[in-house]
């Protein structure tokens, strides 16, 4: 039932049609998928996709459809990816760990993996905790001194 509601998500984004998470919840249910704008929401964390200007408002895209120079998008949507889910950035050797409120690594994990950055080698989320490989401990080390910038002050 999941994958096939992505299925249908993915389509509808791709088709250009969804430009709020209303209509996607209505546009889904017509296609016979009973969902509510939180899961919607959730589905369109985990899938990447951001809200983008169009001719005629706003539409979400998936992040293979995005235009070049997207790049700094992506970066800003780590960042804030960062302050609103992230708890805690610590140093591992190579690993950059980061803990998260249960249920949103998946979703900080893409974000990493989505934002361009010649540091991160590839990332592993769990439920609330996500392992981020780099080429070495002094790119580890840089990118906990970022991102825990951007992580509230009182969980250090």
């Amino acid at each position: 039932m999941r994958s096939s509601r992505r299925r249908d998500l993915t389509k509808l984004l791709r088709d250009g049609r969804a430009s709020s998470q209303r209509d996607i919840v209505d546009a889904l249910a017509a296609l016979g998928h009973e969902v509510t704008q939180a899961t919607i929401s959730r589905d369109l964390q985990e899938l990447g996709a951001l809200k983008m200007r169009a001719e005629k408002g706003f539409v979400y895209r998936l992040p293979e459809e995005m235009p070049r120079g997207a790049g700094d998008l992506m970066a800003r949507n780590l960042i804030h990816t960062l302050e609103e889910f992230a708890l805690d950035v610590r140093l591992a050797g190579n690993l950059v760990v980061v803990l998260t409120a249960p249920g949103h690594a998946a979703a900080v994990g893409r974000a990493i993996d989505l934002a361009p950055n010649d540091d991160v080698v590839g990332t592993v989320a769990g439920d609330d905790t996500i392992f981020v490989a780099t080429p070495s401990n002094e790119a580890a080390a840089s990118l906990v001194a970022a991102w825990n910038e951007t992580t509230p002050a009182e969980v250090h």
